[in-house]
């Protein structure tokens, strides 16, 4: 059962948003990042704020992902106005938090023009509002935080690298990060140098380590089953969609368990989704900023999964650290097993954060700190743009 459904609050009131601003942002990547045919350089995006009464700020975050979503930034910047018109003097209802419910049943507006990501970032800071109001403190919402950190288990990124020196500096970074699951890219490099990496890899990181392989659709059947004969013997929870969409039908019995991310697009209904209704082989579904109809349907989703026995991972797009914490908070509030390592590990991609203090990784733990959600962050002014409201 949903944790949002036993409340935050001793009691309801309302808080009128009072202002509304967006802006661009640019985060630059580390290094250059290959999505799909893409190859992206920096990491765009629009960044929400609204205002409420006692000085109260929550932030979100609104950025399709070049060569993954369909959906564009500039199909985005189309919502602002209508997203302001409908924040302008709203009061929103601060009492037992509604997950599942549009705008978390903080308001009753219309939203159903506006695409799955301005959704979400509008979502995200109506959440901040939230708990900035006082819903964090209640102990069945979030585990306590007493020195003013959230802990959030992820699963380390390995991305196999043609040079020597790439695979030993992401074996150090990894074991630096004390991360026990890792999520491995598949599929970009020859099956066998890849498949050294990954068994070198599993010998460094030693006994206690468990992998998610994920294909991103690259795979034939054929070289899916040679990928298993030759990992068979490794600790591998599941496979996220490892094969191209013309190899499904001739893939007969997939040996390993499957995740689905990006198959979901198609299979769910972005406002409605059951993945209990999805191939009895899948075992987890993979959640993105974007993929549904914001927070409330992501929570839906969580909802149902859990229901079927079917496992929810929530996954980061490249997004700024400020969506890293909602997911990693969101994680807790829609009752998703605290001891899931999600796919949180993704900041250190980027050169630079929207908002300070950013989160940190330790201990193989996304550390979340509070005023980053609770009104107590800067933003960082090098990252911004053009005001578009």
């Amino acid at each position: 059962m949903l944790s949002s459904h036993r409340g935050g609050f001793r009691g309801t009131f309302t808080m009128r948003i009072i202002g509304t601003e967006v802006y661009r942002f640019s985060l630059p990547f580390a290094r250059p990042v290959t999505v799909g045919r893409k190859v992206l350089h920096d990491r765009d995006g629009l960044l929400i704020a609204l205002r409420a009464g006692n000085n109260h700020c929550g932030y979100g975050e609104i950025a399709p992902l070049a060569g993954f979503d369909t959906v564009t930034l500039e199909r985005c910047l189309q919502d602002i106005p209508s997203v302001g018109k409908t924040m302008k003097s709203l009061c929103v209802t601060c009492g037992p938090l509604l997950l599942t419910e549009p705008l978390l049943g903080m308001a009753d507006a219309p939203v159903s023009s506006w695409t799955e990501h301005t959704l979400f970032g509008v979502e995200s800071a109506l959440l901040g509002l939230y708990l900035q109001a006082g819903g964090g403190k209640s102990r069945n919402n979030l585990p306590p935080f007493a020195d003013g950190t959230w802990r959030i288990p992820v699963n380390a990124l390995f991305i196999p690298e043609p040079a020597e020196e790439g695979l030993e500096r992401q074996i150090r970074d990894l074991k630096n990060s004390g991360a026990t699951t890792i999520k491995i890219k598949i599929g970009r490099l020859p099956e066998n140098g890849e498949i050294r990496q990954i068994r070198i890899l599993a010998e460094e990181m030693g006994t206690g380590v468990s992998l998610r392989l994920d294909g991103n659709r690259n795979l034939t059947a054929a070289a899916y089953r040679r990928y298993f004969e030759a990992l068979c013997d490794l600790p591998v929870e599941y496979v996220e969609e490892p094969l191209a969409e013309a190899e499904l039908e001739k893939a007969g019995d997939l040996p390993w368990p499957l995740a689905l991310d990006e198959s979901l697009a198609g299979l769910l209904d972005p406002e409605e989704p059951r993945p209990s209704e999805l191939d009895p082989a899948v075992r987890a579904v993979i959640l993105k900023p974007g993929l549904l109809r914001g927070l409330h349907a992501m929570a839906r989703a969580v909802e149902d999964a859990e229901r079927s026995g079917i496992r929810t991972i929530l996954s980061s797009a490249f997004n700024s650290g400020l969506t890293l914490s909602v997911l990693g908070v969101f994680s807790r509030l829609a009752g998703i097993p605290p001891e899931t390592a999600h796919g949180l590990d993704t900041l250190r991609y980027l050169a630079a954060d929207i908002l300070t203090p950013s989160p940190g990784l330790s201990g193989g733990k996304l550390e979340i700190p509070a005023g980053l959600l609770l009104g107590r962050a800067l933003l960082n002014p090098s990252c911004l743009g053009e005001k578009v409201l």
